[in-house]
């Protein structure tokens, strides 16, 4: 917006931050430290963003759990050769590997955030051996300890988001490995208000800023940027419940940390190029793009993002009254992942940041996208029998929900592969084809088309059955679509999260962290955790170098 837009103001803080999730929290709590006056933003009427419905891990390589084991070479390797030079700066990995462990030291000295090793997740790639340099069959990432909320925060806790994606809330991950959290104990946790993973993260944090006075808005979209003469960003114009707007002064800078694109319809299609279907709050709309980009921000990565799959429950519903999208790649064991010809494209034992983008690959032979969403997942008898994402057994058999529901035209069955292909608008000779090879490679428990990254993983024992047939009648199929854990690209930022500008080395008093931002591991995902941590580093050091900036005087 013009220089002349800057007026009056309704507030002035030294520092606005726009959204609350980990690394916009972060960035609060590392500039209120430093003496400077804080407000934080958030569209949403619950506290979190994305991390608050998220496992809450963070990657951190050489955090204090395993600095004897790890290094800092390798860890750079391992990223480097993932993200196969398409991060937006590759200097930035360096000053993520440095800086993480010092963030995680800094949550856990100067909060109520405490961790310990994610039990059993190593490196995302150590799927598939020691191909990858500098991969570690350890936990890099650190998962969150339980943290009593409700007792800290009292009615605050209660604002603090949580999503249908990694239940029980109350639970931390090394804790359900381990067995340790018996129904008494759980149903104790729910009455006091304990969280764990993603709010386990978010409730320390945000209690931290309470302690220091810092206010957390909910139901208060930033609409637009405020810059002066000399193009500096010196405020943010946000709205209110009652449809009003304020403008509020940042004599220091503000913050855009306010998530992805991935609910904006608009921006998917022109960046990412297909539809992808969301594991995040329905905020996600990009509003930190479109206010960085009117004051001249310059992007990087904005056509990657974090993947998943997602099937959908045929029966339940999310909170939002549609169907609930579940975090599902194919159904294991005794089913594949089909394309629209019948034809299989991809497995789905390997690393789930890989597994949406075999869908927006372009086949020339056609020519036309091949794998264009949704794709099948075929199945047979003993996952009807057993009833799919634990639904109830024979639920499926009658294609009826347990209130009598009608199933939904996503979910199929059929007595034959080619009465199912025909419900599926596929060619029935070439499913039939494809689910016999398949079947001849179960039967000698080898698939030579996709391999099978389970089969060598270092938990899997080797007497582990993880190819079975397909084996009917009845045949079943589901929709199986690619899926987001967020977006991943944005404004292109510096070593402190100072975004870059297309006009101007760097927008004074523009800062930029999380899926606001673009990504600083590139188009990666190297283990558990990897958005979250990077997230709060890069949170930490914008929050940090904004401490010890000069007030600007905005009278």
């Amino acid at each position: 917006m013009p220089g002349s837009q800057v007026q009056q103001w309704d507030e002035i803080f030294d520092v606005v931050v726009v959204g609350s999730g980990g690394g916009a929290l972060t960035s609060a709590l590392l500039a209120r430290d430093g003496g400077a006056s804080v407000v934080v933003v958030e569209k949403d009427e619950y506290i979190g963003g994305t991390t608050a419905v998220s496992g809450g891990d963070m990657w951190i390589p050489n955090n204090r759990h395993i600095a004897d084991r790890d290094s800092r070479e390798d860890a750079i390797a391992y990223i480097h050769r993932l993200s196969d030079g398409r991060e937006a700066d590759p200097s930035l990995v360096e000053v993520y590997v440095d800086t993480a462990p010092v963030a995680l030291d800094y949550l856990e000295t100067h909060t109520g955030y405490a961790c310990e090793p994610h039990l059993s997740l190593d490196d995302y790639y150590s799927v598939i051996g020691d191909r990858i340099p500098g991969v570690r069959h350890f936990p890099r990432s650190v998962s969150v300890k339980p943290y009593p909320a409700g007792a800290e925060l009292g009615e605050l806790a209660e604002l603090i988001n949580r999503g249908p994606w990694v239940p029980p809330a109350e639970v931390s991950f090394p804790e359900m490995r381990r067995g340790e959290v018996g129904p008494e104990e759980l149903a104790r946790r729910r009455r006091e208000g304990w969280r764990a993973k993603g709010g386990g993260l978010i409730a320390p944090l945000l209690k931290a800023l309470v302690d220091r006075g810092v206010e957390v808005r909910t139901r208060t979209p930033a609409l637009h940027l405020v810059t002066d003469d000399d193009s500096a960003v010196v405020g943010v114009v946000v709205g209110d419940s009652d449809g009003g707007r304020r403008r509020i002064g940042a004599r220091r800078g503000v913050v855009l940390a306010c998530g992805g694109f991935e609910w904006n319809p608009e921006m998917v299609k022109t960046f990412i190029g297909y539809e992808v279907k969301p594991m995040t709050p329905w905020s996600n709309t990009g509003d930190g793009h479109l206010m960085a980009m009117e004051a001249g921000a310059k992007l990087g990565s904005m056509t990657t993002f974090f993947s998943y799959g997602v099937v959908y429950d045929p029966w339940e519903k999310g909170r939002d009254g549609n169907p609930l999208p579940q975090m599902i790649m194919g159904l294991g064991a005794g089913s594949i992942i089909v394309n629209k010809s019948g034809r299989r494209f991809m497995h789905g034992g390997y690393t789930y940041n890989d597994f949406s983008h075999p869908f927006g690959f372009y086949d020339q032979r056609l020519p036309g996208f091949a794998n264009k969403p949704p794709a099948w997942v075929i199945f047979g008898a003993q996952h009807l029998a057993e009833g799919i994402m634990g639904a109830k057994p024979g639920i499926e058999m009658s294609l009826t929900g347990p209130d009598g529901r009608p199933a939904p035209d996503w979910l199929a069955v059929a007595d034959s592969l080619g009465e199912l292909a025909g419900k599926l608008g596929i060619e029935p000779s070439a499913l039939q084809e494809t689910v016999d090879r398949y079947n001849e490679y179960a039967e000698t428990g080898e698939d030579p088309d996709w391999a099978d990254p389970l089969q060598t993983h270092v938990l899997t024992g080797p007497d582990t059955v993880t190819i079975k047939p397909v084996v009917g009648p009845p045949y079943g199929a589901i929709q199986q679509w690619p899926g987001t854990l967020g977006t991943n690209g944005g404004c292109r930022i510096d070593a402190d999260a100072r975004v870059l500008g297309n006009r101007v080395p760097v927008i004074d008093g523009l800062y930029a962290v999380g899926n606001t931002s673009a990504a600083v591991l590139g188009a990666t995902y190297p283990g558990g955790g990897a958005c979250i941590g990077s997230s709060v580093t890069m949170g930490y050091r914008a929050g940090r170098y904004l401490a010890g900036r000069k007030p600007r005087d905005l009278g």
